[in-house]
């Protein structure tokens, strides 16, 4: 296996394009329609075709970096354990905000065309993001960033290890058959679950998955070593609800 890298963006280019591709299952047809209708104009026809758009144009627009993620400390001093707004997204500049801000435009059919493009490129890439653990929890390490373990003796971060590190571990050979599989076993009680709450609930959900891989993390951190058995399946769960949660986002906004 190649060696894993120390910093990456959510869930890599394999994460996304598996979250966008569960998505597509569960459009419903007027958002689909409306979906297809946009994504005709960059002459492409998947959600997974833009969904590592935002990430591709962060150096032209390093702006838009802080909106991938949001910083819930593990440890709070004030606020409560879990996504308060005031404390964790000052200016409405993190993920959880442009959610919520994308998902008005998206669904404005009086904004220009192009406009509710992008609304559509960043919402698809941010969904997938908000269901990274380490995109919505901080322990003083720039989420996980700074916490470096061994995986397969290979040196690399918590972070890095939960962007791409275990699915390329798992390689997967066709990505979108793998989605497939995934959206096909979502039982119906998971489905009408996940699609409940919002962009915020979402954030404390993901930060408490990362607070529990703190936890666990501790003892293999110490041995420099991770488990691919323990921890692949929450991957696979993660990637499940952001695709079925991007598509009721998508739904709502586009009826």
């Amino acid at each position: 296996m190649a060696a894993l890298p120390t910093v990456g963006f959510a869930w890599g280019v394999e994460g996304h394009h598996i979250a966008a591709d569960i998505a597509e299952q569960y459009l419903e047809p007027e958002a689909a329609r409306q979906v297809h209708e946009l994504l005709d104009l960059e002459n492409v026809t998947t959600l997974a075709d833009v969904s590592t758009w935002a990430d591709d144009i962060r150096r032209q627009r390093p702006q838009t970096g802080r909106w991938h993620y949001v910083n819930i400390p593990i440890h709070p001093q004030n606020g409560p354990s879990g996504y308060d707004a005031v404390r964790d997204c000052p200016d409405d500049n993190c993920v959880v905000a442009k959610i919520d801000e994308f998902a008005v435009v998206l669904g404005d059919k009086s904004a220009q065309p192009r406009e509710r493009l992008e609304a559509l490129k960043f919402l698809v890439h941010f969904v997938a993001d908000i269901h990274q653990p380490f995109h919505c929890a901080d322990d003083h390490d720039r989420g996980g960033n700074d916490t470096h373990v061994s995986f397969l003796g290979r040196n690399t971060t918590l972070h890095a290890l939960w962007d791409s590190g275990l699915l390329q571990a798992a390689a997967i050979p066709d990505e979108r058959e793998y989605a497939l599989k995934l959206a096909q076993s979502i039982k119906p009680a998971n489905l009408d679950r996940w699609r409940r709450g919002t962009a915020s609930d979402w954030a404390t959900e993901s930060y408490e998955r990362a607070r529990t891989i703190y936890g666990d993390s501790q003892e293999a951190r110490s041995l420099q070593v991770f488990y691919e058995a323990e921890y692949l399946p929450v991957v696979a769960t993660q990637l499940q609800k952001a695709g079925v949660r991007l598509a009721n986002l998508l739904n709502g906004a586009l009826k």
